[in-house]
């Protein structure tokens, strides 16, 4: 489309053909160069400006592009290559597909590269590890032990071809077994070089078994040398062999603890088993947090007889208090043994008497084992006059008061103990009676002996006893006198017994 001026000449054109007129200012003008190239376009729908290859303008169709909406590329279109790490909307380039390629299956052999050639490759089984793992778990390992069942076995056996014998060890199951034929072909006989046979009973004859060596039964104790046998192994021996298992002594330590150690051995037998009594001593014998008739973590009660007795507390030799009896076990393994009355599995050790503190003293305890002779002796004390006799001198009332008494333990099988007092005596000056006399448990036991004599000032006056027999427990001495007249006193009195053993 020609340009045209909108200026409009107001003159006219002269007669000089050969120049330019003013008509020409309002005529359309010719385009060229790039002025008729976009002049063209006007007229030349969907086309653009291109520069060719001599930098020429021309115009192109656009249809000969890709659009920019889902373009379809022809030729040999680049791009630049992200690298792998690269996660977005990027074009992906060859070289970046082929190196994730490569990546994916890592040098994997050309038969194996793609995911058609593995699934062909597992048989197309989406489970392959399942079936993997269940065909290897009915295999025969070599490597490590297996629990088979009969059935199994019996099939590893006929997949193996092995014979009976195989599996069973039996010598009836094995094929082609030797025989020993007759005596002359096997040159029997008891010297040497001979082959020994039993005789017509099924018993060997007499042979000379000096050379034999290192042939001892299972559980053998030596006695012709030396042997390394556990604890346990001696302790079973010293069983078999029934050596005495009395050893250890029940013995005061404190007010609040007893102690039952070794003495003339180390050996306790309970139940039918022999143990080891610790060098330190058996475990629970406090007077609190202990066990009372079986039962854990108690207390002992105030001014009580108990027996003591050891059982085994999960292998520990343990106390146990109790105000239950003994006897003698029949049961076998166990016989003779001292027990609580109708219980094996406690083993007496002693007897103790507590206090009023439930506390205990040296006095009242008496071991079952290793049993000593003690003399027991009251404090000395001044009496007033006591009146006429018999009256009991000193006062005491209990293991708590003992006063002039000396309270002491006896068992059963050894209580006979004697008693002794001497005593100074004072009158008022003039001639009276005056008698001392010892006794037990306030003279209900025992055959006592006095003094009975006229003194006018001052004389020492002695008394003893015996106790006969004295039920096993808790006892006491005691002192009687008394006068017909008078003033007395008693100075420098002290009780003593002798023969107490625990």
């Amino acid at each position: 489309m020609p340009i045209t001026h909108q200026f409009q000449s107001g003159r006219g054109d002269n007669g000089d053909a050969g120049a330019v007129q003013p008509s020409h200012w309002d005529a359309p003008h010719a385009l060229s160069g790039t002025l008729a190239l976009i002049d063209a376009v006007a007229v030349t729908p969907n086309v653009v400006f291109t520069i060719n290859g001599q930098n020429q303008i021309a115009l192109t169709p656009i249809a000969s592009f890709a659009p920019v909406f889902s373009p379809q590329l022809t030729g040999v279109p680049t791009a630049p290559t992200p690298d792998q790490s690269v996660n977005s909307t990027q074009v992906a380039t060859t070289a970046f597909v082929q190196t994730a390629i490569t990546n994916l299956i890592g040098g994997a052999p050309g038969a194996l590269n793609t995911l058609k050639e593995l699934a062909d490759a597992i048989n197309d089984d989406a489970s392959y590890a399942a079936t993997v793992t269940a065909a290897l778990g009915v295999r025969l390992r070599v490597d490590a032990a297996q629990g088979l069942n009969s059935t199994q076995k019996a099939q590893v056996v006929a997949n193996l071809g092995l014979a009976t014998v195989a599996t069973t060890g039996n010598y009836a199951d094995l094929a082609g077994r030797p025989t020993l034929g007759t005596a002359a072909a096997l040159d029997v006989g008891t010297t040497a070089n001979k082959v020994v046979q039993l005789d017509g009973s099924g018993k060997l004859p007499a042979v000379d078994g000096s050379q034999l060596t290192g042939v001892l039964p299972t559980g053998a104790v030596l006695y012709s040398a030396s042997q390394t046998l556990t604890d346990a192994q001696k302790l079973q021996a010293i069983v078999n062999l029934g050596i005495p298992h009395e050893c250890g002594r029940l013995s005061y330590s404190s007010a609040t603890a007893l102690m039952f150690k070794p003495v003339k051995g180390d050996l306790l037998k309970i139940n039918g088993s022999v143990y080891r009594i610790p060098a330190a001593g058996i475990a629970g014998l406090g007077n609190t947090g202990v066990f009372v008739n079986g039962v854990a973590g108690q207390n002992l009660a105030p001014n009580t007889l108990y027996y003591v007795y050891s059982f085994s507390n999960a292998g520990v030799v343990t106390a146990d208090f109790s105000a239950t009896g003994h006897a003698s076990s029949s049961s076998a393994g166990n016989i003779g043994t001292e027990i609580k009355s109708g219980d094996d599995s406690r083993s007496l050790i002693g007897m103790v008497y507590t206090n009023g503190s439930a506390q205990f003293s040296a006095a009242l305890v008496a071991s079952w084992f290793n049993r000593r002779s003690r003399s027991l002796g009251s404090a000395v004390m001044n009496v007033a006059s006591p009146g006429s006799y018999p009256q009991e001198i000193g006062g005491g009332s209990s293991v708590n008061s003992p006063g002039l008494r000396v309270y002491f333990l006896v068992w059963g099988d050894d209580s006979e103990v004697f008693g002794a007092a001497m005593v100074n005596v004072s009158t008022s000056g003039s001639p009276m009676n005056v008698a001392a006399q010892m006794a037990f448990d306030g003279g209900a036991v025992g055959a006592q002996t006095q003094q009975y004599v006229t003194i006018n000032n001052n004389q020492y006056l002695g008394a003893s006893s015996v106790s006969g027999a004295l039920s096993e427990g808790l006892h006491y001495a005691v002192l009687f006198g008394g006068h017909n007249a008078g003033t007395v006193s008693y100075s420098s009195t002290q009780t003593m017994v002798s023969g107490v053993r625990g």
